[in-house]
């Protein structure tokens, strides 16, 4: 490699690593204290840089929280469509999609209760939490083999497979066995409706 190019891609190797370490210092402010209570300055210090240099890479919180929420979403791993591979019956999908989402929920705890919190005054954050409802809304669809609409089994799964739900379990001290109540409720609900329906 030619010393120019060296130079050019170490130097874009070290912007990188500059870019990852304050995405990474502004996950770790956001879950301890919100996106608003956070400031440039202290992001500079949790990253070990200048102010001017967050400024330089994140100049709005336009830029700012999306960076942070993709990092976030790498780190806790919500569930994608690829959990229903394989299973045939809607018990099995139902299992998969609440325990799917109320693992996901543990693990993004304190990052979406305070983007629930901050987004009506953030509009990144609400834009963030709008793409995670649509693929919540697309989950919930896939499990009920229902591909289009909202009719009131997809109403019923969405609220009982919320954010919020599995919160309610988790404050009582219930959030180990909430998705198994919850998909048992969901499994019976939907078929006495079908049985219903049927006669």
């Amino acid at each position: 490699m030619a010393p120019r190019a060296y130079r050019l891609q170490k130097r874009a190797e070290a912007v990188d690593s500059t870019r990852r370490r304050i995405v990474d210092a502004v996950v770790d402010l956001h879950g301890e204290k919100g996106v608003l209570a956070t400031s440039w300055e202290e992001i500079a210090r949790r990253a070990d840089v200048a102010p001017a240099t967050v400024y330089r890479h994140f100049p709005t919180l336009d830029e700012l929280v999306p960076a942070c929420g993709g990092r976030i979403m790498q780190i806790t791993a919500p569930p994608t469509p690829a959990i229903f591979t394989g299973l045939e019956t809607l018990q099995e999908r139902l299992a998969a999609l609440v325990h799917g989402l109320f693992d996901f929920y543990e693990r993004a705890d304190r990052f979406l209760a305070m983007a629930r919190c901050e987004a009506d005054k953030v509009p990144a954050l609400a834009a963030g939490l709008r793409e995670q409802d649509d693929a919540h809304l697309g989950l919930v669809r896939e499990a009920l083999g229902s591909p289009a609409g909202d009719g009131e089994a997809v109403q019923i799964a969405r609220a009982l497979t919320d954010f919020f739900t599995w919160k309610a379990f988790s404050s009582t001290g219930m959030a180990s066995g909430a998705a198994g109540i919850v998909s048992d409720l969901l499994l019976s609900r939907l078929t006495n409706n079908h049985s219903d329906q049927a006669q």
